[in-house]
């Protein structure tokens, strides 16, 4: 039952990026049921916008859960980059690592959300803050300018980027002097065997994403992995 409930919350995400959820009326009563926040769209603490009109979806709602800021909102002074990754598996708990980057010193917040069966968030049970060692930093830096990792999906990948059944959502943000850029993949290591023409390795975003967690000190037991 939960993977049909996944399927279909994967697939309507797809096609309703960012639209709120309507009321339900309950007949019996005469009066609005309460709202269904499944596909509801949650701006960050300070009432900003996660991400780009369109492209916003259900996984807002965990990172207001979270206590996340946007990175998609201006930077503050002294602040060069911010970086975050998002991981959303199918039944394990969501996490997001953010680094943010002030003249070569980062800091690192590592996060990890509880979720009910609903796939509703309830409670933060791990939050930890601190400041990357040297070398440390430099493996984030080295993670942050691979080459074309930054690259928008062409239709191709979009097509087959979007979901699935089971498995794991992959959301890759960055804001730089360049602007604003996100890569929202699912399941990865699954893309990169799919072998049709122009379509990138995907194995680079699975490696990355494990490297950040490596980092962030979120390491996962085989079994937690999609």
């Amino acid at each position: 039952m939960k993977l049909v409930t996944l399927a279909i919350l994967s697939l309507i995400t797809t096609h309703l990026h960012g639209e709120d959820a309507p009321a339900v009326k309950d007949d019996s009563q005469g009066q609005p049921a309460q709202e269904d926040e499944t596909l509801k769209v949650f701006p960050d603490p300070s009432g900003k916008e996660y991400f780009p009109k369109g492209e916003a979806s259900y996984y807002t709602r965990y990172l207001s859960a979270m206590a996340e800021p946007s990175v998609k909102a201006d930077l503050e002074k002294g602040v060069e980059r911010v970086f975050r990754f998002t991981y959303l598996r199918s039944f394990h708990d969501p996490i997001a690592v953010r680094f943010v980057d002030r003249g070569g010193i980062f800091t690192v917040r590592a996060v990890r959300m509880k979720m009910d069966r609903e796939y509703r968030p309830v409670k933060i049970v791990d939050d930890r803050t601190w400041k990357l060692g040297a070398e440390t930093a430099k493996a984030v830096q080295a993670a942050l300018l691979q080459k074309e990792f930054w690259k928008p999906l062409n239709d191709i990948e979009m097509a087959v980027a979007q979901g699935g059944l089971d498995g794991s959502r992959w959301i890759f943000e960055i804001h730089d002097k360049d602007g604003y850029r996100m890569i929202d993949i699912w399941t990865p290591n699954a893309l990169a065997k799919s072998g049709a023409d122009k379509i990138r390795d995907f194995l680079v975003y699975k490696n990355t994403g494990e490297k950040i967690l490596e980092i962030g000190k979120i390491l996962l037991k085989p079994e937690e992995r999609y």
